[in-house]
């Protein structure tokens, strides 16, 4: 009888360590569309170039070159953020005609916390 107690505290201390150092799943991480926006007269084309997020607590830069459309995609510790997007960018005038382009856009400060955060950021051509 004694032999099957001991059995059964020591499956239990088992089952308990084993319960106890199981990782959890905090959500940390979010999904953030940054889309890049610009003024009426000109639609984008294809968009070449570099988002980069850089988190303002940790200093962790995120960056993606992987554009659709006018829009990246970014998988990021949730926090502020430095925005900065950089590239070239083929566009249709107004009038039909197609041109390149070169651009830029930032913000000093951007909150991703929802999931997914959308962000809008206006495009300055140089």
């Amino acid at each position: 009888m004694k032999k099957n107690a001991f059995t059964l505290f020591l499956s239990l201390i088992v089952v308990v360590i084993t319960t106890a150092c199981e990782q959890q799943e905090d959500d940390y991480y979010t999904q953030v569309d940054i889309t890049l926006q610009t003024n009426d007269s000109i639609t984008p084309l294809k968009i070449q170039g570099t988002t980069s997020l850089r988190n303002l607590s940790n200093g962790r830069t995120y960056a993606s070159s992987d554009f659709n459309n006018a829009t990246v995609r970014l998988e990021v510790l949730r926090g502020t953020y430095m925005l900065d997007v950089e590239g070239t960018m083929l566009c249709r005038e107004r009038n039909g005609k197609e041109v390149v382009k070169n651009f830029r856009s930032s913000k000093d400060y951007v909150e991703i916390i929802n999931h997914p955060t959308q962000v809008t950021a206006p495009v300055i051509f140089m």
